[in-house]
């Protein structure tokens, strides 16, 4: 299907950009582009309209195109939902904790409650859950190629993302990554 294949090449190039500014914010934090901090800024549009192609085309995936990669039938849906489930618990605990703004990269007050007792990053945890479930429903390679790579984005974005908490929030930041692990 030359819809899906060409699709599949632009959804790469969507999601090696992605990878491409996250890696840019940990190799250059103080040029980073991630977190964003302000709404509507360029690095707020490239940063969120990256993630919503790259993402976008993986739904897509999931949806259309499966190729039975896994050698499973109907029992990948008993293996993928209960982690898209419990990555759709956590994703929305910890951003009902934070705020809407602060989940989408902007400042705001430290935050330690909820989901944030148990990891420094409680979304990006349920991303991945989310993520790792929809790749065994959808049982494509395109998907899993795509969401491996934004799960590869998601474990490299607390490396951009400490230095700046470490500026913004500084001893109490310090005490509470000695004693919350980064994920698990």
């Amino acid at each position: 299907m030359t819809i899906g294949r060409d699709l599949f090449w632009w959804s790469m190039l969507f999601h090696y950009a992605y990878l491409g500014v996250i890696l840019w914010s940990v190799v250059f934090p103080t040029k980073r582009i991630w977190p964003p901090l302000q709404k509507w800024s360029w690095k707020y549009i490239v940063v969120w309209g990256l993630f919503l192609a790259a993402f976008g085309s993986d739904l897509f995936f999931v949806l259309g195109d499966e190729s039975n990669m896994l050698p499973v039938g109907s029992e990948r849906y008993a293996l993928g939902l209960p982690l898209v489930l419990v990555g759709l618990l956590f994703l929305g605990w910890g951003a009902y904790t934070l705020g809407a703004a602060r989940s989408l990269g902007r400042a705001g007050e430290f935050v330690m409650a909820g989901p944030y007792k148990l990891t420094r990053n409680p979304q990006y945890l349920g991303d991945i859950l989310l993520f790792l479930g929809l790749m065994v429903i959808a049982n494509s390679f395109r998907a899993f190629a795509g969401f491996a790579l934004l799960i590869l984005a998601l474990l490299l974005m607390p490396l951009a993302e400490e230095p700046w908490l470490e500026e913004m929030y500084g001893d109490a930041y310090r005490a509470y990554r000695a004693s919350t692990p980064r994920f698990f």
